[in-house]
């Protein structure tokens, strides 16, 4: 129990250096318009959710091994609920991973520039592609994202060549983009979803 405690403590540590760090350099830096899925990034989405587990592993270990069935059961209950609150945040987590590990969104919507990557290859360009189309661009949220403690939604791009999925873990807000995308003229359909799974 000592080592998740330590482990907590430092995954909190991490979280406040990494918003002090953000919130300092913010003050010297220009707006980026490299969009990727970094390390702090990943982190901050998943803060909560493994904030909750470590949380229910210490309150609920030392019961996982009472010497009494009741407390026993009391514990391992405990730990489930945890668990199931933690778990669809998570595995929308690893999805997303998968789906845009190796993505890279240039946005710049005031110098009018877009352009995504894909294993620092450029797959998209509409200066060069045209827009998106015939069928329209999907952006689908979740329907509760309280359940989820942060934003997890994605955009889809339908192109000639293949869709392209732009999800939250690369740009925190999709709405900037929308709007951009619908200035120009693109059809995008929202839609609400249980879990913004793709």
């Amino acid at each position: 129990m000592n080592a998740l405690r330590s482990l907590l403590e430092t995954a909190v540590g991490l979280v406040v250096l990494l918003g002090l760090a953000r919130w300092a350099l913010a003050f010297f830096g220009k707006k980026s318009t490299v969009y990727l899925p970094t390390p702090a990034r990943q982190l901050a989405l998943l803060t909560w959710p493994l904030l909750t587990v470590g949380t229910a592993l210490a309150a609920a270990g030392p019961g996982l091994l009472a010497p009494t069935a009741v407390e026993r059961g009391l514990a391992w209950a405990l730990l489930l609920a945890v668990l199931a609150l933690a778990a669809p945040a998570l595995l929308l987590h690893l999805r997303y991973y998968t789906l845009n590990a190796a993505t890279t969104l240039i946005f710049d919507p005031t110098g009018g520039h877009l352009q995504v990557a894909l294993d620092d290859i450029l797959a998209y360009d509409p200066a060069r592609q045209g827009w998106p189309g015939p069928a329209p661009v999907e952006w689908s949220r979740c329907r509760w994202p309280g359940v989820f403690w942060r934003r997890y939604e994605y955009l889809r791009l339908p192109l000639p060549q293949g869709d392209i999925l732009l999800t939250s873990l690369v740009l925190s807000d999709m709405q900037p983009l929308v709007r951009y995308l619908r200035h120009f003229g693109v059809v995008v359909q929202e839609r609400r979803r249980i879990w913004a799974w793709t």
